[in-house]
C-alpha cells in the first residue's frame, strides 16, 4: 500500500471543510479547539487591507479563501510564528521538538482559476496526524516520523508549500543545530575559497 496515511482512532478535535474556510479549520485543528471563527479571520483580512472593496486576502464572495497573511496574523495573536520551509533542505532538518506543527498549502488548477487548500499536520502523544478538513477523520502516518518526512518531501516535490509553526522566540530553532552548523561550515568554506582565489 503506497498510501502513507491511515484513519486514526481515538478522540481528536477535527473541523471538517465548510465553504472555503480551510484556513480557519487548519488553525483550529492545529490548536485542537475552536480558537478562530470566520468573523475573526474576516476582521484580520479587513485590517490588512482597510477600505479596499476587493480584499486581496480573502474571497470577494465571503466564502473564505484566506491567504497566508491572515493565517500569520492570527497566529501572532496567539504568540506563534509561521515560517516558510526552506525547500533546499530535507524535511528531516526540522527540529520537531520545538514546533507546534506544520501547515500545508496545496494548489489545484481549475479552468478559470487556481484553487488553494490549507491543512494542518500535528503531533499528538508522539504520533503524527494529518488534520485535512476535507477528510472525515484525522489520519495517522503509518511509519511515524519516517512517514511524515516522506510525505512532506512529496508535498514539496509536487510544487506545494510547507510552513512550520513555532512559539514566538523559537523561530531560530526551527532547524536542527547540526543542520545549521553544516550550512554555516559550507558557507565559511566557500568564503575561504573565494578569498584564496583573489590575486
Amino acid at each position: 500500500d503506497a498510501d502513507p496515511l491511515m484513519e486514526a482512532g481515538g478522540e481528536f478535535y477535527h473541523e471538517k471543510q465548510r465553504w472555503q474556510r480551510c484556513g480557519v479549520h487548519t488553525l483550529n485543528n492545529l490548536f485542537q479547539k475552536e480558537v478562530f471563527t470566520k468573523e475573526h479571520f474576516d476582521r484580520i483580512a479587513n485590517a490588512l487591507a482597510p477600505g479596499k472593496f476587493l480584499n486581496p486576502h480573502k474571497s470577494m464572495l465571503g466564502t473564505g479563501n484566506y491567504d497566508i497573511n491572515v493565517l500569520s496574523m492570527a497566529l501572532q495573536e496567539k504568540k506563534y510564528t509561521i515560517k516558510w520551509f526552506d525547500k533546499r533542505k530535507d524535511p528531516s532538518a526540522v527540529n520537531l521538538k520545538v514546533i507546534l506543527g506544520f501547515i500545508i498549502n496545496t494548489k489545484s488548477s481549475r479552468i478559470l482559476w487556481n484553487s488553494y487548500h490549507w491543512f494542518a499536520i500535528k503531533n499528538i502523544n508522539n504520533k503524527w496526524y494529518n488534520f485535512d478538513s476535507k477528510k472525515g477523520t484525522p489520519e495517522e502516518f503509518k511509519e511515524g516520523v519516517k512517514g511524515l518526512y516522506g510525505y512532506l518531501k512529496h508535498i514539496l516535490d509536487s510544487g506545494n508549500q510547507v510552513f512550520v509553526v513555532v512559539p514566538d522566540g523559537k523561530a531560530d530553532e526551527v532547524y536542527k543545530k547540526d543542520d545549521i552548523d553544516q550550512a554555516t561550515n559550507q558557507m565559511e568554506g566557500l568564503t575561504v575559497k573565494e578569498t584564496k582565489a583573489d590575486p
